[in-house]
Parts: C-alpha cells; structure tokens; sequence
C-alpha cells in the first residue's frame, strides 16, 4: 500500500448516512471518497418519505415549540420496548441536534413540518405535537447540473410535494384533489423533496466541493492489517486505502431473500419478491463487517415490517406491480384487513400494531394465524381513493379478485367466506357509528394519508358494502431487525466486544440500539446523519489513527 493513501475516509453507500459522512469529512478538513455499487445515487433513502425526527432542534426552538430532554428520553425509552443501549440513545439525544445544525451551516435547508405529531402523541410520555419531524425544503433537480441525471428516482412517492403540504392537502390517499396545476408546475421544475430531496440537497454540497461520489464500485471486502481497518479491496482486487476509517453505509438487506427469511423470521417475507426494494440492497455490508469480526445485532420484535402486495401481469412477460398497502389503502375508509380465517387481527392503519399480529404463533396449531393476509375493499373506496398507485377512478386490475358478494370473493381468496361476511357486518357497524371497539382504528393521531370527514366523525372508518367487492393477498417486505453492532461513535463492535480500529457503521447497516424495537418516523434518517457525523468527529479525535 502507498505510504501516503489518498484518502481519509472511504464511505461505501450514497443513502443519507454515506453522503452525511462524505460531507462531514470534507468540511471537517478530511479527504473522503463515496463508492456506490449500483448505477444511479441515492440508494433506499429516495424511496423514503425523508422525514427526520430531533428533539430539541434548533429550528423548533427558533420558533417557539417547547421540549426539553428528559421528554426526549423518556419517548425513545417507551419506543425501545427494553431493547435499548442508553449510552447510544443518549448519544443520538444530545447530538442529534448538533449534527442537523451542522448540516444546516452547511447549506441544507431543513424545515418543520406542521401536521405531524409524534407517533404515540397523548398515549405515550414525553411526546410533542409539533417541532421534532423535519423535512428539507424543495430542491431543483436543475440545481445538481451535470449530477442532475445520477440520482436514483423514486417509483411512487410524490416528492413534488413537502410532507406538510400532503397532510394539509388531505393525505396521498387524496392525490386526486390536490392543486394538479401545481404539481405539473413542480413537475415541469422538476422539484424535488422528501427523501429524493434530502439526497439532492447532499449531492449538492458535495458536487459544489469536489467530492468524488463513485457509481458502479463493486467492493468485495474490507482490507484489515494487524486488525485495523485500513481501507476496501474491490472486486477488480484493487485496494483503496483510507487512512482515517471506513463508514459502511450500505443500508439493509431486503433485497436478499436469504437474509430476510433468517433474520426476521416472518413466514412469507421471502416468499414475494420484493420489487419496491433497490436491487443493491442486499446486505453487502454485514457480510463485510461480519466476516471480520463484526457482531451482527438483532433487534428482537422490530417493527419496521411493511404490508405489500403485488399485482400479477395482465399480459404475459411484463412485470408485476408491487404496492406497499400501508401507505394508501390501508389508511383509507372502506378497507379492512383479515386474515385466512376472514377475521380482523390489528388496527389496519397502524403498521406498527399490525406487525406483533403477524408474528404470532397459535401454539396449538403450530401456524402463523395472520399469514397470509388480506386486504378487502369495496366500490366505494374505489371512487374515492387510488388503487395500486393509479388515478383515482380508473379501472382495477383484471387479474386481482373481485365478486358480487364477500363469501365469493373469499372463495377466490381461499379464505372462510361465513366468517368473512360476519366481520364485514360488525365492521359496518364501527364505521356507521365511527368507533372502533375491537383495535381502535382511527384514534391514532399521526398520519400522512387520510381522509376529510365532519369534525368528531372517524375518517379512517368506512362501511364494505357496495359491490362488487376485491381483495388481494398481502406480505410481508422490508425488513430491518440486524444490523452491525456500533457503539456511540458509530464504531463496529467485534464480537469480543470492543470496537473494530477504523470501522464504523451508519444507517440501516447498523443495528438500531439507539431507539430499540420501536419505530418513530425520522428516526432512521436522523440517526444515519447523526451516527455519520460522530464517526468523522471521533476519526479526527485520533480514535482511527494509525
């Protein structure tokens, strides 16, 4: 290797954990290069909705929203649900702030969004209904120039628009109504938020300061002398050195179906190939921090598990649709969920319920109840709200199921037509009198669908009666529960337990001991930006000197 390596710090992924590392290390006086293996920039934050969550931000501060720490600590410690590192949730606490108004003075334009209260706001200690969920503001893609065309785009998140203006506006569910001259105004800007604008907003600073940012790099493993990590060797069997440390930042595995199968241990998340997960994400990095040494974490009962479902071709040798159910159809009235036996099991329009129900195993049978499920909807939803991403109004699919009355359309389903029938009367009556007695749908206060309804009337409820009726099957995708263990510095603890020399791990490649088995919207994107930054901070500390 040369005496003197090129760069400093070589970051291996363009999500937002690998470009907050990149830009971290070149404003704090060090050489950093970006590798990413696949064609386009961006990896799965672009098809994220980039909210980002920070207590006590100096943004809500500067506009008036109280908060203090104790609350913060006492909301991350009820997500937890136990399996927490105080140490690493402190860190994220006290720091997280600094990193996003490190960024800040940096040039990305961070906003609040109004609209969005934290996910357990009134049932859980410490929440706040306003100044902990930020967004960065709209961004040109004309803005990025030459780098305009690099960036991955996501394939159905509407990133013309902030997440304030889809509440105000109604939710996705309400596409259809929203101001159409405005979005092809920001169409034809081709403005860019959410998690794609975050992305750009990163890119930007980083095309602006020279920054190498490397598309089609296929890594094989990281280069290790005298059990330090002292850069990567590629699979051309090139070595890129890095003199101060290695941030992998490769994101998660929910593109290799292997690992989904072995470390989320849901029956059917492998099943279904998951077509809304980037091909690249594939698990590179565990694999590479695990063959030297590296623990790779579980985090037990993770919630982060979505609902999908997928849409056979209707003319042979085109390629199936794959839709994530939770964010439009399951938070719309006149849909509901069952499962084989034609029963509710959860709140539909709560992902984070509907997981445990699908882990549950009945010990008596030795079955998995809730798996598959289904998702059962009527005429009614069809003429308010899309399906499968398209305009509201057009015509279903011909290849999804649909019947004149529900016990035939649960024939099709291969689910009990009786039981069925009976669920849908007793959720009629919920959605007639708007209360949901048996999961509570609709009391939860954070969305970023829903539906307009008359002040007191629960608009989440929706009654299934007008035919004909259509149901598809749903699966489980996305799947986050092991990651590399890091400690607060974002260093990769070897398994004898002490941090791995010049290795750090930041983003969904890292197990989420900051927040535990809880989801939070923001928290990943906040955590990634966080963990980044510190990992650079404790590089120039002399923590990953030679």
């Amino acid at each position: 290797m040369d005496a003197d390596p090129p760069y400093d710090v070589v970051v291996l992924g363009s999500g937002i954990a690998g470009l907050a590392g990149a830009l971290a290390a070149h404003e704090l006086g060090l050489k950093p290069v970006v590798l990413e293996k696949a064609g386009l920039l961006g990896g799965g934050t672009v098809n994220s909705y980039g909210l980002i969550w920070v207590g006590q931000n100096h943004l809500a501060q500067a506009q008036g929203h109280d908060d203090n720490r104790d609350d913060v600590i006492a909301y991350m410690r009820f997500l937890s649900g136990g399996f927490l590192d105080e140490a690493r949730m402190a860190t994220f606490v006290d720091r997280g702030r600094e990193a996003l108004k490190f960024f800040a003075d940096r040039g990305v334009r961070f906003r609040v969004v109004r609209g969005l209260t934290d996910h357990y706001f009134g049932t859980a200690p410490g929440t706040r209904a306003i100044g902990r969920s930020l967004e960065v503001e709209l961004i040109s893609g004309h803005d990025l120039g030459d780098w305009r065309e690099r960036v991955l785009m996501p394939h159905d998140v509407p990133c013309f628009v902030t997440a304030e203006e889809q509440v105000a506006w109604g939710g996705i569910n309400n596409f259809s109504r929203w101001d159409q001259d405005l979005v092809r105004e920001r169409k034809a800007r081709d403005m860019r938020g959410k998690g794609l604008g975050l992305i750009c907003h990163f890119l930007n600073a980083l095309r602006s300061r020279g920054v190498p940012v490397l598309t089609g790099q296929a890594v094989d493993r990281l280069a290790l002398e005298d059990g330090r990590v002292t850069g990567v060797v590629m699979q051309s069997d090139e070595r890129i050195a890095a003199r101060r440390g290695v941030i992998v930042a490769t994101g998660g595995y929910s593109a290799n179906a292997q690992m989904s199968r072995d470390f989320e241990q849901i029956p059917g998340i492998d099943r279904e190939p998951d077509s809304l997960s980037l091909a690249s994400l594939t698990g590179d990095g565990l694999v590479m921090g695990a063959e030297i040494g590296g623990v790779l974490y579980k985090v037990q009962n993770s919630l982060r598990v979505m609902l999908s479902y997928t849409i056979p071709p209707e003319e042979p040798g085109k390629p199936g649709v794959c839709v994530h159910a939770g964010i439009v159809e399951l938070c719309s009235p006149h849909t509901m969920v069952v499962n084989r036996y034609g029963k509710r099991f959860a709140d539909e329009t709560f992902f984070q319920g509907i997981v445990p129900a699908l882990r549950h195993l009945d010990p008596m049978r030795h079955e998995h109840p809730n798996l598959p499920a289904f998702l059962v909807f009527d005429s009614q939803y069809l003429k308010r709200f899309s399906f499968a991403n398209r305009p509201v109004g057009n015509d279903v699919p011909k290849t999804v199921p649909r019947a004149a009355t529900l016990p035939e359309l649960a024939q099709q389903l291969r689910i009990d037509g009786e039981a069925l029938a009976r669920t849908a009367e007793r959720f009629n009556g919920f959605a007639r009198s708007g209360v949901d007695p048996d999961f509570h749908r609709g009391e939860n206060q954070w969305k970023l669908a829903s539906a307009k309804a008359p002040r007191g009337v629960n608009a989440s409820l929706g009654t299934i009666e007008e035919p004909p009726f259509y149901g598809v099957a749903l699966h489980p995708t996305g799947s986050a529960s092991v990651g590399l263990l890091a400690d607060s510095n974002g260093q990769v603890m070897h398994q004898r337990r002490r941090p791995i020399p010049g290795l750090y791990a930041s983003g969904n490649v890292a197990a989420t001991t900051e927040h535990g088995v809880g989801y939070q919207a923001g928290l990943s994107l906040a955590s990634a930006m966080t963990f980044s930054y510190l990992a650079v901070r404790h590089m120039i500390a002399g923590g990953a000197t030679r």
